[in-house]
């Protein structure tokens, strides 16, 4: 019996995105989310310094629970 597609939520500047997969990349967020090309996105990483997610950077969506969540900034400010 085939196991049934678990759902993942990742979060894009508070806003909730629904995603099948069980890892997404960069790219993947730009266009669920709508983040311009120019804007940077970072991981949210509790009690360390966010890290930076390029468009072939893969994030597991496992590792983070089906709950990660990242932030935008535009190029050149600083991430918090």
């Amino acid at each position: 019996m085939a196991k049934p597609n678990k759902k993942y939520d990742i979060f894009v500047d508070n806003e909730k995105y629904p995603w099948e997969e069980s890892s997404i990349n960069g790219a993947q967020i730009r266009v669920l989310a709508g983040v311009p090309e120019g804007a940077q996105i970072f991981l949210e990483v509790p009690g360390k310094p966010d890290l930076e997610i390029k468009n072939d950077t893969t994030v597991d969506l496992e590792a983070h629970h089906g709950h990660a969540r990242f932030s935008t900034q535009s190029t050149g400010s600083q991430a918090g």
